[in-house]
């Protein structure tokens, strides 16, 4: 996602009237304040402009100042109160309009923010800036048929708008419109060459299309801009877009490059809450509970809702030992509705939404409710609330599931892995210590839906055919892995790949590439949306899912597992190319994880050319589904607590974050295998 970082419009001059007596003091007080002001000393102004609206309190200039003053330090909900005075004697100034719509978006008051954006537009205050924001605002309300006009406007008045450009590449991919949005990006890169952040979106964007065009020159250039960024901690703020690095062949030194300049953005004018010291339990006394004996784990995401994460956690948000912990939800996103929404709010001893907060006041909700271990949930996801987590509300912070990857971040102590997917010898790839879970660290449990009967015809199959299923987004499928695909098509004429059903360019898209490379329209099938109950059975009639990389499948992969389909893998030397291995692993099939391209096309060629191969995999996975580690939800909540307490108490013994080291002596077993284990 694009970020964009603006301030208020310069302040209006001073309106050349006569002053009477009665507002000489007020006049004197807001010329001192704008003095203090032009030399970034923020709390003087405000008082001095606060003096001002006392003496004068019908000028609404002075409000205005107020306003902006209060802005700049931070104080968002007095802003807007301030600002609303001044509107109220004013209704049509264009800098309170703008502080207003500012200080409101900083609160995640998006809808409120986008009204007074409008109403600054519509009094006759064309700011490209403002219009910008107000976009932004659109965006996030995911309003994007309304946000497009409003850049087209701000475009025609500042076409060179480069950070324009990149939001209408955003919102239009949002409308589906995403040959429009790679156009975009060029637009940026024509302005700005070299730019990484419109390298990483326009790679983004033309992968979401399966588009391969200049595949390896789009990739020498993004690697030439991360090499140039510094390789210390320290590095200068900048976006990289990330998690759609993740599915490039990028070294592990180059994605946490990336990653710390993106952390580093949520740093910027962040001044810490006060670090907390563990003195006992009286430490923990709070205004709303007294010395609560349980550890107190805080969860912020922007993923509460009917979305893969929540999916994973519900069940072990239910089973944590509540005689020793207690389960605080800190949702910033949207209620969906949704039947999990409501089993999630139900599965927390508390559930606070902290939509309408800014970053500051989230910070302050979270310091006030006594959480010991905050973990995010969605690291650089859409969505992300990093500046609250980079005011450091809980004394011990750690990353886990949403991101895969380390966030470069120096603000988050650990991130939350297993032997396999985050392995000590690769500390040096992560800002965060790492903590390892003894087995796999996604969290799965038994109350998925089990297959129910289909027909192959229900689902648009050919009856007979072999049927290798590739679900993942096509943003994951790298030429390379196409390349692989359409080999065990060709060598299979009764093959068929079953994707899922994009949009219409794409499906064009992939269907050129596949007869490009000698595959016949009718060997690719198209699956569209579904309930998520018939999702699996719909997945279980194929007789293998074909894994990408280097960005796995990763709750798409222990979603086939379930509906009983062996899933073939290739494993990487990154967080997000390795969860797949992780997850066989834990299902018994690690034989299936492969380190070569060839090793995992000669697999594929083999099952296709004799599927009967694949028939002890498919038993095993349909008959031990109740008894595999993958899916054994108390087991895998008990080894997450005895991780959670090892870091809190590494606090409460004044020790700083170090490396948890998977404990083999804890509750962990081995995992039961038909098959040898992958090398690792």
């Amino acid at each position: 996602m694009t970020v964009f970082r603006s301030t208020a419009q310069p302040e209006r001059a001073r309106r050349g009237t006569l002053l009477s007596a009665g507002a000489g003091s007020a006049d004197r007080s807001w010329r001192q304040g704008r003095l203090l002001a032009q030399e970034g000393q923020w709390a003087g102004a405000e008082k001095a402009f606060s003096r001002a609206t006392v003496a004068a309190p019908q000028d609404a200039l002075y409000w205005t100042n107020l306003a902006n003053a209060k802005r700049h330090l931070g104080d968002f909900e007095g802003a807007v109160d301030v600002a609303r005075q001044a509107l109220a004697l004013a209704p049509t100034d264009p800098t309170a309009l703008q502080v207003l719509g500012e200080s409101l978006g900083r609160l995640h008051r998006y809808g409120q923010a986008a009204e007074a954006f409008a109403s600054l537009e519509a009094s006759g205050h064309a700011v490209p800036g403002a219009m910008l924001q107000h976009a932004c605002m659109l965006r996030d309300q995911m309003r994007p048929h309304e946000a497009v006009p409003v850049l087209l406007r701000a475009l025609a008045l500042q076409p060179h708008l480069v950070r324009a450009h990149a939001l209408l590449a955003d919102v239009l991919r949002s409308m589906g419109l995403k040959g429009e949005a790679v156009e975009c990006m060029r637009t940026v890169l024509a302005l700005e060459p070299g730019h990484l952040e419109a390298l990483s979106h326009l790679s983004f964007e033309k992968r979401h299309l399966c588009d391969w065009g200049g595949w390896d020159e789009d990739l020498a250039q993004i690697r030439a801009a991360l090499d140039l960024l510094p390789c210390g901690a320290r590095v200068a703020p900048r976006a990289a877009a990330t998690l759609g690095l993740l599915s490039l062949p990028l070294s592990p030194v180059q994605h946490l490059a990336a990653a710390r300049g993106e952390a580093r953005l949520a740093q910027v004018d962040v001044q810490p809450l006060p670090a907390l010291t563990f003195t006992g339990p009286e430490s923990h006394q709070t205004s709303r509970e007294a010395a609560p004996a349980r550890v107190r784990l805080g969860w912020l995401s922007f993923d509460l809702r009917e979305h893969p994460v929540a999916q994973l956690l519900v069940q072990t948000w239910e089973e944590i030992d509540r005689t020793r912990f207690e389960v605080v939800l800190y949702s910033t996103g949207p209620d969906d509705g949704s039947v999990l929404r409501s089993r999630v709010q139900a599965a927390a001893d508390q559930f606070v939404d902290l939509r309408g907060m800014s970053d500051q006041q989230a910070a302050e909700r979270i310091r006030a409710d006594g959480v010991q271990l905050l973990v995010d949930l969605n690291g650089h996801t859409r969505g992300q609330r990093m500046g609250i987590l980079a005011r450091r509300p809980a004394p011990v912070q750690a990353a886990y599931l949403g991101y895969p990857g380390s966030t470069g971040a120096d603000f988050i102590d650990y991130v939350i892995g297993d032997p396999l997917v985050t392995p000590l010898q690769d500390a040096g790839h992560y800002s965060e210590k790492i903590a390892q879970l003894p087995l796999c660290l996604q969290p799965n449990g038994r109350w998925r839906p089990l297959p129910q009967p289909m027909t192959r015809a229900a689902a648009g199959l050919p009856a007979q055919a072999f049927v290798i299923c590739a679900f993942n987004h096509p943003y994951k499928i790298s030429p390379q892995v196409f390349d692989i695909w359409c080999a065990v098509l060709r060598e299979a004429p009764s093959a068929v790949l079953w994707l899922k059903r994009p949009h219409t360019a794409v499906q064009e898209k992939v269907t050129q590439e596949a007869a490009a490379r000698g595959v016949a329209p009718a060997q690719l099938v198209f699956a569209d949306t579904v309930s998520y109950a018939d999702h699996f059975s719909r997945l279980a009639l194929a007789d293998v899912f074909a894994d990408t990389w280097p960005y796995n499948a990763h709750t798409t992969a222990s979603d086939a597992l379930w509906a009983g389909v062996p899933v073939v893998t290739r494993g990487g030397d990154t967080y997000a190319s390795r969860v797949a291995t992780s997850v066989l692993q834990a299902a018994g099939l690690g034989d299936l994880a492969f380190q070569e391209p060839a090793d995992y096309l000669l697999a594929l060629r083999a099952m296709a050319a004799d599927p009967a191969l694949l028939a002890p995999y498919r038993a095993h996975l349909q008959q031990q589904r109740d008894v595999l580690p993958l899916f054994d939800c108390a087991r895998h909540t008990q080894e997450l607590q005895a991780l959670f307490l090892r870091m809190v108490q590494r606090w409460q013994q004044g020790l700083a974050a170090e490396h948890l080291v998977a404990d083999a002596s804890g509750p962990s077993t081995p995992c039961v295998s038909l098959f040898p284990p992958a090398t690792a």
